[in-house]
């Protein structure tokens, strides 16, 4: 074979968060002899557009609006005028570009792209990043990959459960189905790190046990959960600081970061809890904290900040949820505990209590990012599946 194989690979946002950065680790690492990538962006207004322009990964800017499903009848008439509106788009793009295969991360960027991709036969993969909270959004979209996408490529174990269990097994007999972790390429994402000047207004000659909380502000992710355990009274008077890095995604979620801002109010935390907002560059913080504490309360899928504290060496406690077990092994390479505030409590107790014994279990999350959750990894099992679903099983 010597023409490329043109992939696309569908984003309805340009915002940066992990999801983005993985993509843009595989994307830099394709055999670029054989694999020619664009990325399709809704706008260039934000990082993710900026970080792909400074690796030079092509890119494509589609105006797709960020649709909510709604039980307005109006308004769904409206959002699947949208989709179709979109879909006839599509398939202009992809005889311009002469796309052999589309990658979507979501079930939302599917849906632009899934007739034009029927109706010129090229093969979609939908990729599972995340678990759905309702038993019926499980089954619509196991439903919608059963008709429409040619391979399933899932986070997780746990994730794969979300197709797997809900999915015709008649239909689902003929597609490629596989887990593949996220990796991270350890060495990469600490090479040229500065330490960030914003990082010394947190941390600058404060000698509290730093506590860091990385992610989007949501409901989901369970920072209410990780000040109560703060402000329960076996912490509350320790020499602990917490960092809370991250805003909301969506202005939904508005009501669950005022829900945060009042409780530091109403508990007078305010001196042990900062809230530093979305940070571009998370380096700075990871090395100056003590310990990272991942507490969803619903099922996360396979959260990469998790990996990233584990590359500087960070104590990482997490909630025992969604595909999080597969990644922390408690008392090897970190320490999980049940989604409640007595658990957690116990569990950040202990690390501080026992900071300075702590050594063995940093080399084993370092060898974890190294030999389990490696970007070259992740990166060949890709390429595999892409292949196979393109009829080049052959190929190695």
């Amino acid at each position: 074979m010597t023409d490329k194989i043109n992939i696309l690979y569908m984003s309805r946002t340009s915002k940066l968060t992990g999801p983005e950065n993985i993509l843009i680790d595989v994307i830099k690492r394709l055999d670029n002899n054989r694999f020619s990538p664009v990325v399709v962006l809704p706008d260039r207004n934000g990082p993710f557009f900026e970080k792909l322009q400074l690796h030079r990964i092509n890119t494509a800017i589609k105006k797709i609006p960020f649709l909510r499903v709604t039980y307005n009848p109006l308004l769904l008439i409206w959002f699947f005028i949208n989709i179709l509106v979109f879909n006839f788009n599509f398939l202009f793009f992809f005889k311009k570009h002469n796309i052999d295969l589309v990658v979507c991360n979501t079930i939302q960027e599917t849906v632009y792209v899934s007739i034009p991709a029927k109706i010129l036969k090229r093969k979609l993969i939908v990729c599972f990043k995340n678990i759905l909270d309702k038993k019926w959004k499980k089954k619509l979209r196991a439903h919608f990959c059963d008709i429409f996408a040619d391979g399933i490529i899932a986070v997780s174990n746990k994730t794969m459960e979300d197709y797997t269990l809900f999915s015709s097994k008649k239909r689902s007999a003929g597609k490629h189905v596989s887990v593949i972790y996220d990796g991270i390429d350890c060495e990469g994402f600490r090479k040229d790190f500065k330490e960030s000047e914003i990082v010394r207004k947190y941390v600058e000659g404060n000698k509290d046990f730093i506590i860091l909380n990385i992610g989007n502000l949501t409901e989901l992710k369970g920072q209410i959960l990780l000040l109560e355990a703060v402000n329960s009274d076996k912490i509350r008077n320790l020499n602990v600081r917490v960092l809370l890095l991250g805003d909301v995604y969506h202005k939904s979620e508005m009501p669950y970061k005022e829900e945060i801002i009042k409780f530091i109010d109403k508990n007078d935390l305010s001196e042990k809890v900062s809230m530093a907002g979305y940070q571009p560059d998370i380096r700075s913080f990871l090395n100056a904290a003590d310990i990272l504490v991942h507490c969803p309360i619903k099922d996360d899928a396979f959260p990469r900040v998790i990996l990233e504290a584990f590359c500087y060496g960070r104590i990482v406690v997490a909630t025992k949820i969604g595909g999080i077990p597969e990644m922390v092994k408690d008392g090897y390479n970190g320490f999980l505990c049940e989604a409640n505030k007595k658990s957690l409590v116990d569990k950040i107790l202990y690390v501080y209590e026992n900071k300075n014994r702590l050594g063995h279990i940093v080399e084993n999350a370092m060898k974890s990012v190294r030999e389990e959750f490696n970007i070259g990894s992740q990166v060949t099992q890709t390429e595999k599946i892409y292949n196979k679903i393109l009829g080049f099983q052959e190929i190695e």
